[in-house]
């Protein structure tokens, strides 16, 4: 690592599992499934197949639904920090989404048809206009930067986060993650062939899909000194697009490898100082594959605590970076890691499976990856202290 660890101030969450981080985090602890049957006013022509939604979001009329989730993670993370909008003055945003204003355009083009009419050319803002947006709203005037990398989009977004503040260009960071289910995203997985109708199985030996999910994440971030208070710091991290096809993983999971190994050397640690990881699991058979493959090799087939949320959370896609992040250190600060909700077969060709229950977490680094569509990747490693009342 070039310079100092990102001091993970504070960090908001809405998800299928709470409006809220101790909600979410509680369902986690439960073993709770996210996973239902999408709502009919969403979409009327869903194939029923589980999905993780957010159910009955706070309304705000004329606010973009991406924006209220958004806002709302942000507001708790501000809140847990003890930090006001206006302190936000200096800072930079970064925020990682796929889908962006999608939902909207989604929302406005079935009025129209309603209404009876289409127009011939509609053009939409990308997913930038959000970032802007919320910089807008919280008074942000340092860098507002826009990650769209796929299933790594706000992983990267946090990485770039901790360069920013190594580098000094930003006194403080705030790492937004949102996405939303939409008809376009379930259609287009669905054509695929990848929407798994009984919902996530992560390294499952009979896996056959994702499990679709929506949510937003805030992570407030400062560089760590030698005063900073204890708490979870970002200690190290990488990204990587290694191509190999449009939507499947190499077989071999040799980008994978190669990202965890450069997280690892960013972080100046070795495998076998980890303590847990967190894998992407999506639940696809080529994706699992070839992730658990590269994860066998790094840890030479004895990986530390190996967990997947995507049972819990489903897969919300460029969102999933942040909303995993916030979720884990929020589960290793309650003094556990979360079991692989969905697995229950072991797969001979992948050589490893992840923990099945929750497990107590005894406090130490830990290694969060993600690979997504086009050879994107990215692993993280965050230091989490041992909880409090199992510190010696």
């Amino acid at each position: 690592m070039t310079g100092p660890a990102g001091r993970i101030l504070s960090t908001g969450i809405v998800s299928a599992l709470g409006p809220d981080r101790p909600r979410t985090i509680r369902a986690l602890r439960e073993g709770r499934d996210g996973g239902s049957p999408l709502s009919p006013t969403r979409s009327r022509k869903a194939p029923p197949i589980p999905v993780s939604e957010v159910r009955d979001p706070p309304e705000h009329p004329g606010a973009p639904r991406a924006d209220t989730l958004a806002m709302q993670a942000v507001v708790e993370a501000l809140t847990g920090a003890g930090i006001q909008a206006a302190d936000l003055r200096e800072a930079g945003i970064f925020v990682g989404s796929v889908t962006g204003d999608a939902f909207e355009s989604e929302r406005r083009y079935r009025d129209q048809i309603r209404e009876g009419w289409v127009p011939c050319v509609t053009v939409e803002p990308g997913p930038g206009a959000l970032a802007v947006r919320l910089a807008r709203s919280l008074g942000v005037q340092g860098p507002v930067v826009t990650v769209g990398s796929a299933c790594t989009s706000s992983a990267v977004a946090l990485l770039l986060a901790l360069r920013a503040l190594q580098q000094g260009d930003v006194p403080l960071a705030l790492v937004v993650g949102v996405d939303l289910i939409t008809a376009t995203l379930i259609h287009g997985f669905e054509a695929l062939m990848l929407l798994d109708p009984e919902g996530c199985r992560p390294f499952d030996r009979d896996r056959k899909g994702i499990q679709l999910g929506e949510g937003a994440a805030a992570i407030l971030v400062e560089a760590a000194t030698s005063q900073s208070p204890a708490g979870p710091r970002l200690i190290g991290g990488a990204a990587r697009c290694q191509p190999h096809h449009l939507t499947a993983s190499d077989p071999d999971g040799s980008g994978a490898e190669a990202v965890m190994r450069a997280a690892l050397a960013d972080a100046g640690l070795a495998p076998a100082d980890l303590r847990a990881v967190k894998g992407h699991g999506t639940g696809t058979p080529d994706n699992d594959l070839a992730e658990g493959r590269a994860t066998a090799r790094v840890f030479q087939g004895r990986a530390p605590l190996w967990t997947g949320l995507k049972r819990f959370l489903g897969h919300t896609m460029g969102a999933s970076g942040a909303l995993e992040t916030v979720a884990t250190i929020g589960c290793l600060e309650a003094g556990f890691v979360p079991g692989c909700l969905g697995f229950r077969n072991p797969d001979p060709d992948i050589g490893l499976s992840p923990i099945g229950q929750a497990e107590p977490f005894p406090g130490g680094p830990v290694l969060l990856n993600w690979f997504g569509f086009g050879g994107n990747s990215a692993s993280l490693v965050i230091d989490v202290p041992a909880p409090e009342g199992s510190r010696p």
